[in-house]
């Protein structure tokens, strides 16, 4: 028993020093280099900065015509408003009021964030089914 296990013992070191297994482990390539998340992330982020740079643009563009537009909008609403309460005496203030809420009421400028999508964008037809 014990010359059994010598001469598997003396077969395993003379595989190793005459190098059988060499061939083998040099077969097996590296491993791939492994993308840079440093990288990947940093480009993400520039490209999400140009994204948000050309949406305030627009966001800029709006509201040079929105502003003016609501403030046209208000007035035009409390004139209104002060023309129903003269109108009726006094007797259709909730009316007179939601003229003036209606013209100046909401958010007066637009941010880039107020443009940017939200998801994916809805089919042109959404209320019609598909018979797919």
């Amino acid at each position: 028993m014990m010359t059994g296990i010598r001469v598997v013992a003396v077969l395993l070191v003379a595989l190793m020093l005459t190098g059988v297994l060499s061939p083998i482990a040099s077969a097996q390539q590296p491993p791939p280099p492994a993308p840079d998340m440093f990288q990947e992330t940093l480009k993400a982020q520039q490209a999400a900065e140009e994204d948000r740079r050309v949406y305030n643009a627009g966001a800029i563009a709006t509201n040079i015509f929105l502003v003016p537009g609501r403030a046209i909008t208000c007035v035009l609403g409390g004139a209104v408003g002060i023309a129903l309460l003269a109108a009726t005496l006094g007797t259709a203030y909730r009316a007179a009021s939601g003229a003036v809420h209606e013209g100046c009421g909401g958010k007066w400028t637009v941010t880039g964030d107020d443009l940017r999508p939200e998801g994916p964008t809805a089919r042109p037809f959404d209320w019609e089914k598909r018979w797919d």
